[in-house]
């Protein structure tokens, strides 16, 4: 997780959701204007991560809008990579990471093209968003931009279901104590208060049951986050690989 995860700034329901391959393969067999509507939520979904991969490229805010919006249009939807994802050929973050490489490359070639806009009714993004996202580190790769931004996202959707989750029920202390001696000490780089101080704070009859609550919500935090990534891989074996990997991904850039 990272200092730069907002909770309440995702897409249009103000979360962001994982790519289910059903719904990916959907697209195959419904009709055009269904496609249209699926290859849309897709876009709104990822772009995200493509725009701060190609913020990392270099490219300023006004230019990384219009290649963002130029990759859904053009690529996604006008070549139809979606109709032709292959869950058995690897990750579906890394075949839209292969696209947005070699669109770039082509990019180059054809500069001076003019702005594009979205085709055949796909939706266009909102973009007021792209002002409020906070770039990842200087440091990073493009590719890593690419992917730190994915699952922050990823983190920030299981966040905020978790959120519900405990606020919906007469366990919303469960819920505060989790983010207190968890979530906003590693979001905001600063020491967890000890328990005694939580304690104290909510009224709470002793450490250890302060302790209980955190191990709670940690380990329903994992159920969901494990759920999310099984929509993202073939078999349930694969969920201890990919929950490797989002933890690796944000490990690397100190935000683990």
């Amino acid at each position: 997780m990272a200092k730069s995860i907002q909770t309440s700034e995702n897409d249009a329901d103000g979360r962001f959701h994982t790519t289910h391959w059903s719904v990916v393969y959907a697209v195959r067999t419904t009709d055009e204007r269904r496609q249209r509507e699926i290859i849309g939520d897709l876009a709104i979904r990822y772009w995200r991560p493509v725009y701060c991969y190609l913020r990392r490229k270099g490219y300023r805010e006004a230019k990384a809008k219009d290649l963002t919006q130029g990759f859904f249009c053009d690529i996604v939807l006008g070549r139809e990579l979606i109709q032709h994802a292959d869950r058995t050929k690897g990750r579906f973050r890394t075949l839209l990471l292969t696209a947005l490489e070699r669109y770039i490359v082509s990019i180059h070639r054809k500069e001076g093209r003019r702005k594009r806009q979205p085709k055949r009714g796909i939706r266009q993004l909102d973009m007021d968003e792209f002002s409020k996202l906070k770039i990842p580190q200087t440091q990073m790769e493009p590719d890593e931009a690419f992917y730190y931004t994915w699952a922050a996202d990823l983190i920030d959707l299981v966040l905020a279901e978790l959120k519900d989750e405990y606020c919906s029920t007469e366990k919303t202390g469960h819920w505060e104590v989790f983010w207190l001696k968890i979530v906003a000490p590693i979001m905001n780089n600063e020491e967890a208060p000890s328990y005694a101080d939580i304690c104290s704070q909510y009224g709470i009859e002793n450490e250890s049951r302060a302790s209980n609550m955190v191990i709670t919500v940690k380990r329903r935090f994992r159920t969901i986050l494990k759920r999310h990534l099984r929509d993202l891989v073939q078999s349930d074996s694969e969920v201890v690989d990919e929950l490797r990997e989002v933890f690796a991904i944000l490990s690397q850039s100190g935000a683990e």
